[in-house]
């Protein structure tokens, strides 16, 4: 009996601290926070107070971050908001987000714009005024190597050539124009079509003579400094493209929109070194209004190509 009674209560033991044990852990295991709003972070809140100012790569990267990481903190000291930049791969990341609210400022073509514009009701606040023109506009070239013994679009006929992107205005939209006007009916008239992403790799594939023509803005040859400038020759030239506007999405608020405008319109005339630095590094004189009715000619090119039937080779 006694032999039992001891196995009984060892039993009797074991589920005891059992259960004591469980109810240890049980109690001592958090309640997770079912909250939504207890669960966001503390960045949250002060990332939308903040502008997230977006820009395109028509240069390279390196390039981009110095001259608009200058603006960024201009903006951001004149409008006492946050800024910060953020560069994008592609111009279809920055019409996106104008649309859905991750971007609330950013640089962008006239083509890019456009399509913001449509897409979202995104619209255009001021225009820069280049250094090189003294006006608000620039141009699209094609060009060539200068010892290529190309001089006009036909002698283009079967070679290869290459675009920016499929969103740019001067590296696509009104290069495929000008080489409509000459007579061409598609772009099976070249042998390969590459896209390089930017303007300085389009330049490049050119010099280097990765491909034998190509489309990009005249911006590069305004600086006048690179020697490389001398080794190709534009054989066409587009009409005056109104220059890319900086663009805000359709519902940022009216007193920050305010603020960013006045921001940009007093550069010109501010005698602060800092500001002077962000003129020279972007070549420009400063800014005026822009408008949706200053990109109609871009809407007409637009139009002229689709007509024409003239489309990308889809990758």
């Amino acid at each position: 009996m006694n032999r039992k009674f001891l196995v009984f209560f060892l039993i009797f033991l074991i589920m005891c601290l059992s259960s004591c044990k469980n109810g240890d852990v049980t109690d001592n295991t958090p309640t997770p926070v079912s909250s939504p709003g207890a669960m966001k972070s503390p960045s949250v809140a002060t990332e939308k107070k903040s502008i997230v100012f977006a820009c395109i790569p028509y240069e390279s990267e390196l390039k981009l971050i110095e001259a608009f990481q200058a603006l960024a903190d201009y903006l951001a000291e004149q409008t006492g908001i946050p800024v910060n930049l953020v560069i994008k791969k592609s111009y279809k990341e920055i019409i996106d987000g104008l649309g859905n609210g991750e971007i609330d400022l950013a640089n962008t073509g006239p083509l890019v714009y456009i399509k913001a514009h449509d897409k979202s009701g995104a619209y255009a606040l001021v225009k820069p005024i280049p250094l090189s023109t003294s006006t608000p506009f620039y141009k699209s070239y094609i060009i060539v190597r200068k010892d290529s013994g190309i001089k006009k679009i036909s002698q283009l006929k079967g070679k290869k050539f290459a675009f920016t992107d499929r969103e740019s205005t001067s590296g696509y939209l009104l290069p495929v124009l000008m080489l409509a006007d000459a007579g061409v009916k598609d772009l099976k008239f070249f042998s390969e079509v590459r896209f390089t992403g930017n303007h300085d790799s389009a330049f490049l594939a050119v010099y280097n003579g990765y491909v034998d023509g190509a489309g990009i803005s005249n911006y590069a040859f305004t600086k006048a400094i690179d020697k490389r400038l001398g080794d190709v020759i534009v054989i066409s030239e587009s009409e005056a493209i109104p220059t890319a506007p900086f663009t805000v999405r359709a519902k940022l608020p009216s007193e920050q929109v305010k603020k960013i405008k006045a921001a940009f319109l007093k550069m010109a005339d501010s005698e602060k070194k800092e500001t002077k630095d962000v003129l020279d590094i972007f070549r420009i004189k400063g800014y005026i209004d822009a408008s949706d009715k200053d990109y109609d000619s871009i809407r007409r090119a637009r139009k002229a190509i689709d007509k024409m039937g003239l489309t990308i080779i889809e990758k």
